[in-house]
């Protein structure tokens, strides 16, 4: 106990005497070393984060151990000394080689040749872990209690070490501090006792011009004359504060117009009074000078940004919160790029940034977007601010708002881009789709149409429609809003509010997903409106503006005189082209003819000649047979030219009566067979499919050109069908609703190629029109029984795939 006491007034004696901090920890080690004969002591400090151990004094222990432990993480397990500090409870490992805590150093022991290890977490007052106290010995040892007493004993004085030094490391940091602090400011700061100076900082030295040598003991009266002190102070009253305005004298002899405040304090225990001392000679001079900048700036029509280096918001003026709609509060510290649309390019702001960081000016546009949404352009002039060393600490933008200018700009190159594109751009459909991608520049046309209107049908037709979720190709006037925009000749700025009191009014019926915005301009021609011009939003309500409806005011002229033009330009087009197919097929139409004529004619005569006295009964019966087959074809050809000229005038008169459905395919069916038996095609299957509820129903037609038409499908089936079969009849439908009957007529032939299936129902056409084609006819059994379904009251199209066959449909009134 003695020793012990010992120990306790060796180490009070050296903090006493200032020894440092890893002299005192070593003297803790090797007096306790001494005490315990055969032990070997360490103590490990936690770092300050708190996650690991540091070596703080191990004179005994070899240094690749140290080195080792040096850095050991604080966690439950690891080692003996890690898992009491993170315990913060007394960790007895009485075999190291043994133990669990040890597995990852078992090596690092053994090679230390220590057997065990006894930790004590050192604490301070308030519990919190400083470290550890550890005993090793050479071989597996077991505490007593007197051991256990003492390891506790060294991590108290163990602790009242680490903690005075703590406490030491913090004041000097504090002193630091506010020395730096103190020199750092831009006043002259000085500590007084009575009127003696103890302290000043660097900036009382530049202020007065005296060194800190000379400035320490003077009196403040040498640099303030005592005239300027009010009485309490001059009578030595230690609690006040105050501000006094003086003239101060310098080294030099210089005065000064200074400012003073006063304040009672407290140094090294003794009472005290700090003095902050501002020289405001510039200041007086400047306070005018800067009234008229800071008013300038405050009224100025344009936006001034200062930001800091780092480009945070330090100042913004009004006419900056008039224009974003942010406020002073809602921008200081922030990036100004919280006003970025996203459509500026990333090399403009490289650019920027490069140019004022290198002290020049810089000059551009921006386009920016306000708090509410709105873009708007601004042109910025952006230059540096610098201290007395030339350092940049601020950046200043003056930017002027040119959205008005930009827009007026872009409608002009609009107009310009679209009069030029009438002669550029091939169809009316990429016309108008360049008219859409100039409008994007300054309005959202996300949803955009155009609907041309035809006053005689009253129905509109849709040359460019892209819209989100409506899509037509042609709509009737009615009551919609493009109607209302039509009759009424004038801007209809559809907001939600204003559809529903039209359509309250009953002057609109809305159809379709209902829009949050909806603008319809009319495109005027020269005597009527030709059509509507629709952009809309379904999402936001300010996607268009009043602004966006002024500036397609100003372009609509240009844009409807264009569409007109254009459209009149494809009207031409199509006539030339119609007149060019129409010659064309003209041509086409004499040369087949003559070919079709000249066939059968050929071999009525050339069969007649043969047959004379000499010829036998059975070759002149075979003869015959070839010469009615030619002369039925000419009939036929010829019937078919009466049709088509009868159908053309309007001459063709249909006469209807009651017909059984069966009945009629029956007879179709006959006379297909006998066809294919004449055509030698025996081997193409003919299949007759009409579903059971249809054998006994009736239909109103006309029986002879209901059997024209299906006749004219079928044989050109057979026709153009090599292999494989033909299959016709009726496809399913309610018989007693009133609705068209469908029938079809599908085989396995050639097929028609998709270039073809628009005008294959056109007078004269056939897939293969050339003179050398496989196929003999004139081209208008299709044209034809397309004329003579609608005169029936039904439609016919057809599907087809080249090289597998065809399936031609019509439809017919169950009752007509």
């Amino acid at each position: 106990m003695n020793e012990q006491n010992a120990l306790r007034s060796k180490i009070l004696d050296l903090l006493y005497r200032g020894e440092s901090r890893l002299t005192i920890l070593n003297e803790i080690v090797k007096q306790a070393q001494d005490i315990a004969h055969g032990s070997i002591c360490s103590i490990l400090c936690v770092d300050e984060e708190g996650k690991y151990l540091l070596v703080g004094a191990a004179p005994d222990l070899p240094d690749f151990y140290n080195n080792a432990v040096h850095g050991l993480p604080i966690g439950y397990g690891i080692g003996s000394c890690g898992t009491a500090a993170y315990t913060g409870a007394r960790v007895i490992v009485e075999d190291i080689a043994s133990h669990p805590y040890w597995k990852d150093f078992n090596k690092l022991a053994k090679a230390a040749n220590l057997g065990s290890c006894w930790s004590e977490p050192i604490k301070d007052a308030s519990g919190k872990v400083l470290g550890t106290f550890a005993i090793y010995h050479r071989t597996p040892n077991a505490p007593s209690v007197a051991d256990l007493g003492f390891i506790a004993e060294l991590s108290e004085i163990t602790a009242i070490v680490l903690d005075r030094f703590a406490i030491n490391k913090r004041l000097e940091e504090s002193e630091n501090k506010y020395r730096m602090l103190a020199n750092a400011s831009n006043e002259a700061i000085f500590i007084i006792a009575s009127d003696k100076i103890v302290e000043a900082n660097k900036r009382a030295t530049e202020v007065t011009g005296y060194s800190e040598a000379e400035l320490s003991g003077m009196s403040i009266f040498k640099i303030i004359e005592e005239k300027y002190w009010h009485s309490p102070y001059s009578t030595g009253h230690e609690i006040f504060k105050d501000r006094i305005r003086a003239i101060g004298i310098a080294k030099d002899g210089s005065e000064l117009d200074v400012e003073v405040h006063i304040e009672c304090s407290v140094f090294k225990g003794k009472p005290a009074c700090l003095l902050s001392i501002r020289d405001v000679s510039n200041y007086l001079n400047l306070k005018t000078e800067l009234l008229k900048l800071s008013q300038s700036v405050i009224q100025s029509p344009i936006s001034v940004v200062v930001t800091n280096y780092k480009g945070d918001i330090e100042y913004v003026n009004p006419k900056f919160n008039e224009l974003t709609g942010y406020s002073l509060e809602e921008v200081v510290g922030k990036n100004p790029r919280i006003l970025s649309s996203g459509n500026n390019k990333a090399e403009l702001y490289r650019s920027m940034w490069e140019t004022i960081k290198s002290g020049k000016e810089w000059q551009g546009e921006f386009q920016n977007k306000k708090k509410c949404g709105e873009l708007f352009w601004e042109f910025a002039s952006i230059s540096s601010i610098k201290d007395e060393s030339g350092q940049i600490i601020n950046f200043v933008a003056v930017k002027e708002d040119i959205t008005e200018r930009k827009r007026q700009e872009q409608i002009q190159k609009i107009i310009l881009d679209i009069s030029n594109a009438v002669f550029l751009q091939g169809t009316l459909f990429e016309f108008i789709e360049l008219i859409r991608n100039e409008l994007s520049a300054i309005i959202d046309t996300t949803n955009f149409f155009v609907a041309l209107y035809d006053q005689e049908t009253e129905m509109f037709s849709l040359p460019y429609h892209d819209d989100q979720h409506d899509l037509f190709d042609k709509f009737h006037k009615g009551k919609t809003l493009s109607g209302w925009v039509v009759d009424h000749n004038e801007v209809l700025m559809g907001t939600v509010e204003r559809l529903e009191e039209l359509e309250g009014l009953g002057e609109v019926v809305l159809r379709g997903e209902p829009s949050k915005i909806w603008l319809g301009m009319p495109l005027r021609g020269k005597e009527k409106v030709i059509g509507v011009l629709v952009i809309q939003s379904y999402e936001h309500e300010n996607a268009v503006t009043e602004k966006d409806k002024e500036m397609l005011e100003l372009v609509s002229h240009q844009i409807s005189i264009s569409i007109e033009q254009k459209r009149s330009e494809q009207e031409l087009q199509k006539a030339l082209h119609d007149a060019t197919e129409s010659d064309r097929l003209k041509s086409v139409f004499l040369a087949t003819m003559s070919h079709e004529l000249r066939t059968p004619l050929n071999a009525v005569i050339g069969f007649s000649e043969l047959v004379n006295s000499e010829t036998d009964i059975a070759t002149a019966v075979e003869f015959c047979k070839m010469i009615n087959q030619s002369g039925q074809n000419l009939l036929n050809i010829v019937e078919d030219l009466f049709d088509i000229s009868l159908i053309q005038s309007g001459a063709v008169k249909i006469k209807q009566e009651n017909c059984s459905i069966l009945n009629l395919l029956y007879e179709i069916d006959v006379v297909m067979n006998v066809e294919r038996e004449v055509l030698g095609k025996e081997h193409v299957d003919l299949k007759l499919n009409v579903p059971d509820k249809y054998l006994a129903l009736s239909i109103f037609t006309d029986p002879h050109r209901f059997k024209q038409v299906f006749l004219n499908l079928l044989k050109n089936a057979l026709k153009f069908t090599e292999k494989g079969s033909i299959e016709y009849g009726i496809l399913n439908a309610d018989s007693n609703s009133g609705e068209l009957l469908q029938f079809f007529v599908k085989d396995t032939g050639i097929g028609i190629p998709d270039d073809m299936k628009e005008n294959i129902f056109g007078m004269f056409r056939q897939a293969n029109e050339s003179l050398a084609r496989t196929y003999n006819g004139v081209g208008i059994g299709l044209s034809i029984s397309k004329s003579l379904t609608e005169l029936l009251g039904g439609k016919i199209w057809v599907e087809s795939q080249v090289g597998e066959g065809s399936t031609f449909y019509f439809t017919h009134p169950i009752k007509f």
